[in-house]
């Protein structure tokens, strides 16, 4: 095994040496014939093949009548001149390349590649017996997009160097260090060319896509933006179809041609001169009608706003936050909060509120203090449904509504020392409405609404002072003056019915629902990225900039 790779390196070397003897001797074959005969000596003296083991001079002999033709199986072996150009472009890379389709989060060769067998039993075995020189090469290491973006470049340099190490490993030519070697973090460009060729329905959105993120290097919101197009549908379907074939490392090799190196020469087609017939005087001679050449189209990726339907709003009834409380003798608001859940489908919609006035004077032994649940459902008059009411076209949930509710409260009022009562209640009744929109789009409504129904109270009365020997001592007592054994809390009732409550409430639309997934947000309106061709885009400006009454 030593002596074989001390062979090796010893007809590198001897390649090299006769390739620098070669222009020398050019050189000084302009002076004397002496100088190149001393060239000669001097390289034949310092020439070693193995470690330590000087040999006989031997130099190898580079055919000048390599046989290409060999070679003209292999696409990914290319030979080129001083004048030619080493560069190719992305489709020309993706159709000549030799590739290595390596398994998922593997960057180890496989043992049954096709490429790797080829290049093994064939292609290297061919380049070392021609003593071939390799000027150029192109290598580009890639991974699918699925996994995350950091691994997914490590994974591309890994397949890259695996590749590139197999070739320095296997062929006894030198390599060059100025070869290109690229890394596709995630290899968008021949994704998009096997969509392209394959004429795949949705080859105008990815692209377009791709052009849009790609520049400004913006990968993971690229594949954001692609794992939520038609509802995750879309890459589903990549990942099955397109991904396998990314994984890879691709490969093109650039040796120089021999003197006598004949390209593959495609037969031309041979040219037939026009022959021009004789027409009889009466025979019309027809002009040649142009071919009709259809206009490609032209797409450009357009932001806009796509609005969302309301969720839940937040409401507060203005009567009560200016509200005027007899007894207590001065403006007492009532802070209340009441929300609204709108479904999709349906009249119908659910709401809860809330009122907390928690006011008190205790120089004066004032209080007015609440704490008043309701739970309410409502029926519209004209229906919500997202189907007849899409997002955008205002409230869905507007006009006339009928109510029906329920409600338990906690208080305790006090108007004087000798007047003030505490307790619990419980409530249900009807109601009617209507609500009006404030704004254009919905969002602000004003809610003009009246309940009527049954009230139940059970309570107990209190005072400031002790009520047996009227002493006001700053404690409160409950309003009784016999035996405290026959006491019983919450002793008397109080029944009321009819209006409950008055509403001249405020809406707003807090939460909205998501178009494309669940959840939901505060955001009234979503961006939609879409595919339009120029030409509609032309006619939807118009269209917008004639609605606003403006100048095109």
């Amino acid at each position: 095994m030593q002596d074989r790779d001390n062979k090796k390196r010893g007809m590198k070397k001897c390649t090299t040496l006769f390739r620098l003897f070669v222009k020398l001797q050019a050189e000084a074959a302009r002076y004397n014939s002496y100088a190149s005969m001393l060239i000669l000596v001097l390289l034949m003296s310092f020439v070693t093949i193995g470690e330590g083991a000087a040999m006989p001079f031997a130099m190898p002999v580079i055919p000048a009548d390599v046989d290409t033709t060999a070679y003209h199986s292999y696409p990914y072996v290319r030979f080129v001149t001083d004048q030619d150009s080493m560069k190719l472009s992305d489709e020309e890379f993706f159709d000549i390349a030799g590739k290595v389709i390596f398994p998922i989060n593997k960057w180890t060769l496989p043992k049954r590649d096709s490429l790797i067998m080829q290049l093994e039993n064939e292609v290297f075995p061919l380049i070392n017996r021609d003593s071939l020189e390799l000027v150029h090469l192109m290598l580009r290491g890639a991974a699918s997009p699925e996994g995350p973006t950091r691994w997914n470049k490590i994974l591309g340099e890994k397949r890259a160097e695996t590749l590139l190490n197999f070739v320095k490993e296997s062929i006894t030519v030198p390599i060059r260090d100025d070869f290109d070697m690229e890394i596709d973090v995630e290899d968008y460009r021949t994704l998009c060319l096997m969509m392209r060729r394959m004429g795949d329905k949705d080859y105008g959105y990815v692209q377009a896509m791709c052009d849009q993120y790609l520049p400004k290097n913006q990968i993971d919101k690229l594949k954001s933006t692609l794992r939520s197009a038609r509802q995750g549908t879309l890459w589903l379907r990549l990942f099955r179809e397109y991904f396998p074939r990314l994984r890879a490392a691709r490969i093109v090799f650039f040796f120089r041609a021999p003197r006598t190196y004949a390209p593959k020469v495609i037969p031309e087609t041979p040219i037939v001169e026009p022959v021009t017939p004789v027409l009889p005087d009466s025979a019309t001679v027809k002009e040649p009608v142009p071919p009709v050449r259809t206009p490609v189209e032209t797409y450009v990726v357009v932001e806009e706003r796509k609005p969302r339907r309301e969720l839940l709003s937040v409401k507060s009834n203005l009567l009560f936050d200016f509200a005027y409380v007899p007894g207590y003798n001065r403006w007492c608001p009532i802070p209340n909060v009441a929300i609204e859940y709108y479904p999709k489908h349906g009249h119908f919609t659910y709401g809860f509120s809330i009122d907390f006035p928690w006011w008190q004077h205790y120089n004066k032994q004032k209080y007015f203090q609440i704490r008043n649940y309701q739970l309410e459902a409502r029926y519209y008059f004209r229906s919500g449904d997202i189907a007849r009411r899409p997002a955008g076209e205002g409230a869905a949930f507007r006009g006339f509504y009928l109510q029906g509710y329920a409600h338990a409260a906690l208080y305790s009022l006090c108007f004087g020392k000798k007047r003030g009562w505490f307790g619990e209640g419980l409530g249900a009744g009807l109601g009617a409405g209507y609500v009006l929109p404030l704004s254009k789009k919905g969002h602000w409504r004003m809610e003009f609404g009246l309940q009527v129904g049954w009230f139940l109270a059970a309570y107990d009365t209190y005072q400031y002072g002790n009520p047996k020997t009227g002493e006001e001592d700053g404690w409160y007592y409950y309003k009784w003056t016999q035996s405290k054994d026959t006491f019983k809390k919450r002793q008397y009732r109080f029944n009321w019915f009819g209006p409950t409550r008055v509403g001249v409430t405020l809406v707003y639309d807090l939460l909205y629902r998501r178009n494309d997934k669940k959840g939901f947000s505060f955001r009234p309106w979503e961006k939609e990225t879409k595919i339009v061709k120029t030409s509609e885009l032309e006619k939807i400006s118009s269209s917008e900039q004639s609605k606003k009454g403006g100048r095109l």
